[in-house]
């Protein structure tokens, strides 16, 4: 048994995932999202969420499946660029960061 172990969970967050590699909707990722979350604290306290895909995904979704895996209990929210879409100065513009 690790001393400090984290469960790391993900979950494709963009509409053109969704649509064409998970074929769910938004409230169906979401549910799945939270679920996961769920589950893992029931075996770790500190649980990582990823949205893959989360610079093509729409803010406001984004917003929305944070704050929902973290109401569920996740310690880190992570919003990767994990098809490499945004070069560094857009993804900095799409996080609020200057």
């Amino acid at each position: 048994m690790c001393r400090r172990p984290r469960i790391h969970t993900f979950i494709a967050t963009s509409d053109i995932h969704l649509k064409h590699k998970l074929h769910k909707t938004r409230a169906q990722v979401l549910e799945q999202a939270v679920t996961a979350v769920e589950l893992s604290r029931r075996y770790a306290d500190d649980v990582e969420f990823s949205a893959e895909d989360a610079t093509r995904t729409e803010p406001e979704f984004l917003e929305e499946i944070s704050k929902a895996v973290v109401a569920a209990g996740a310690r880190t929210v992570n919003l990767p660029d994990t098809v490499g879409y945004s070069v560094p100065e857009e993804f900095g513009r799409s996080s609020g960061a200057s």
